[in-house]
């Protein structure tokens, strides 16, 4: 019973690390794609979308 507080907490740590590192390799793989849609929050992400609704705006 005094190891079940150990096991549940090595278990989480080792969640969380493995969850870290796949998102962590999705976020590089989506910064190399460059077919993605940048935050509407970045500047050049706001300046694609501007341009965009203006050149569909024509």
């Amino acid at each position: 019973m005094d190891q079940l507080p150990i096991i549940l907490c090595l278990g989480t740590l080792g969640f969380v690390a493995a969850f870290g590192y796949i998102s962590a390799r999705a976020t590089e793989k989506q910064m190399r794609d460059g077919s993605h849609r940048k935050s509407a929050l970045s500047r050049d992400g706001a300046e694609e979308r501007l341009r965009r609704a203006a050149l569909d705006g024509r």
